[in-house]
């Protein structure tokens, strides 16, 4: 009894995510799965995320969830714009205390704390044509 409690906490510790630094080389670990989600959460702590599972995008918010193609040009939008917020990643800010991004899939986390303003996330929303969606 006791060895199936341990192994029960084994499993539950191997199946979190790991959380690991912002980096290119850590966030392309992430994209290489081709399965992965990328949230952003407000200072109000409303979230929205963008979740990518075999060429087809996902996105979830307060509307109702939307789900389609994504477009090769829309990926290399994407990843453009995740290197700009790792490039603005600051170590001072607090990510329970400020709006931040956190790209992960089943294996690892990253949270991006850019020192920007939430209208660069509206921004991706509005050109991949989601901010229509009712």
């Amino acid at each position: 009894m006791q060895w199936i409690k341990i192994f029960l906490v084994l499993v539950l510790v191997a199946s979190c995510a790991r959380n690991i630094e912002p980096t290119a080389d850590n966030i392309n670990k992430i994209f290489t799965s081709k399965d992965f989600t990328f949230e952003f959460v407000r200072q109000t702590g409303h979230e929205e995320s963008l979740s990518f599972r075999n060429d087809y995008l996902v996105y979830k918010s307060d509307k109702p969830t939307y789900r389609r193609e994504i477009s090769y040009d829309e990926v290399l939008l994407i990843n453009d714009f995740i290197q700009k917020i790792v490039n603005l990643h600051s170590k001072s800010l607090d990510p329970e205390t400020s709006s931040h991004y956190t790209i992960k899939n089943t294996a690892y986390k990253v949270v991006i704390v850019p020192d920007l303003e939430d209208y660069y996330f509206d921004a991706l929303l509005k050109t991949l044509e989601l901010d229509k969606i009712e």
